[in-house]
C-alpha cells in the first residue's frame, strides 16, 4: 500500500488473510494482507495469492497427501512494517486471527518489536474468518472515519471483544488441520473419526476469549442452525441489534439452512455481506463448512461492514 502524500489517514493497518477477504477488497480497502500459507504435498502457496480461493475447492477435492496451514515466516511480518515505515507510516495498526488458534499474533508481536521508525501495534481479534472480517471493518471505518491510532485502537478491541462466530465446520474435516478442534492429539483424532461415522456434524461457538467450545452435535444441519439462532437471539438480549456475515466454504446452498432461522421476530439483526473461504480457511473447516459471524449494531452497523467488506476497485 505506497502512501500517497495527500494521505491523511492516521495510520496503515496490516490483516491476516484468515478474515476471508478476496484480495481485490484488501486493495480498495487500503489495508495490507498477510497471507497465509498453504502446504499441499510439501510445496508452499500463499493464501489468495498462489492460490485462487475459487479453484481451491476444486483443488483440495482431488489433493492426494499431507494439506497444511502455518502463519508466514517471522521475515515477511518484519519485511511488511519496514516496507510501510518506508513509505512514510508513522503508525501501523496489525490486526491477526485469534492468539488461541493462530500463531500470526505472536509472530507478529515479535516482528513489532524489531521494526524502528514507526510505532506498530499489534492486535489480536479473538477470532478468524468472518469473526476477524467484522473486527477489520471496525478498524477500517475508524481510520476512515477520521480517527487517531488511540482512538481506533480503542474501537477496534471493543470490536474484538464483542464479536462472535458460529461455524460447523465440513463433516470429513482433517482433525490435523482444523484449529477449531478443542480436543488435541490422538483424542481429537480419535473423536472426529468417531463423528465422522456416526455422520453428525459439530457447531462451535468463538466468543470473546478467541478460544472454541462444541455447542452441539446432530446429523441435521437444519437442527444446528436453529441453535445459531438462538444463540444469537440470547446475545442480541444482552447488546441490541446485530449485524452479521455469512460463512461459506464452496457449497453456499446450505446457507439458505442457516440464513431460514433467522427470520424472526425475536432479534434483529442484518446482513452484511457472504465471505467465501479463502484456502486457508477452506483447509481447516472442509469443503462444506458454514457459519455465522456477527456482533453489535451499535459497534458496527451493517451499511457501514458491507462498504468495506464488498468494497471492489
Amino acid at each position: 500500500m505506497t502512501r500517497n502524500p495527500r494521505d491523511n489517514r492516521a495510520f496503515a493497518i496490516v490483516c491476516d488473510s484468515l478474515c476471508d477477504l478476496p484480495l481485490p477488497v484488501f486493495e480498495a480497502a487500503g489495508v495490507v494482507p498477510l497471507a497465509q500459507v498453504v502446504r499441499i504435498a510439501g510445496t508452499d502457496y500463499r493464501d489468495c495469492v498462489d492460490l485462487d480461493p475459487s479453484d481451491f475447492y476444486v483443488q483440495i477435492s482431488s489433493t492426494h497427501g499431507q494439506v497444511n496451514t502455518f502463519a508466514p515466516s517471522l521475515d515477511e511480518y518484519v519485511d511488511t512494517y519496514n516496507r510501510l515505515v518506508a513509505e512514510g507510516w508513522k503508525d501501523v495498526v496489525s490486526l491477526h486471527a485469534s492468539s488461541a488458534m493462530s500463531d500470526s499474533f505472536a509472530l507478529a508481536q515479535e516482528a513489532a518489536s524489531r521494526v524502528t521508525g514507526a510505532r506498530v501495534e499489534v492486535v489480536d481479534s479473538c477470532g478468524t474468518s468472518g469473526q476477524l472480517a467484522l473486527v477489520l471493518a471496525c478498524l477500517v471505518s475508524s481510520r476512515d472515519g477520521g480517527c487517531d491510532t488511540d482512538e481506533a485502537l480503542a474501537r477496534v478491541r471493543e470490536g474484538a471483544l464483542a464479536a462472535r462466530c458460529l461455524v460447523v465446520p465440513a463433516p470429513d474435516a482433517r482433525p490435523t488441520l482444523s484449529k477449531l478442534r478443542p480436543k488435541p492429539g490422538l483424542l481429537r483424532r480419535a473423536d472426529s473419526l468417531r463423528v465422522r461415522a456416526m455422520g453428525a456434524r459439530r457447531l462451535f461457538a468463538i466468543s470473546d476469549g478467541g478460544e472454541s467450545r462444541e455447542v452441539m452435535r446432530a446429523t441435521d444441519l437444519q437442527r444446528l442452525a436453529g441453535s445459531m439462532a438462538r444463540t444469537m437471539s440470547s446475545y442480541s438480549q444482552v447488546v441490541g441489534p446485530l449485524t452479521y456475515v455469512e460463512i461459506s466454504a464452496g457449497v453456499p446452498r446450505l446457507l439458505s439452512i442457516i440464513e431460514k432461522p433467522l427470520d424472526t421476530n425475536e432479534f434483529v439483526s442484518d446482513r452484511a455481506a457472504v465471505l467465501n473461504t479463502n484456502p486457508c480457511t477452506t483447509c481447516q473447516l472442509g469443503i462444506g463448512a458454514v457459519g455465522i459471524a456477527y456482533m453489535p449494531s451499535s459497534l458496527l452497523s451493517a451499511r457501514e461492514a458491507s462498504g468495506i467488506l464488498c468494497m471492489q476497485d
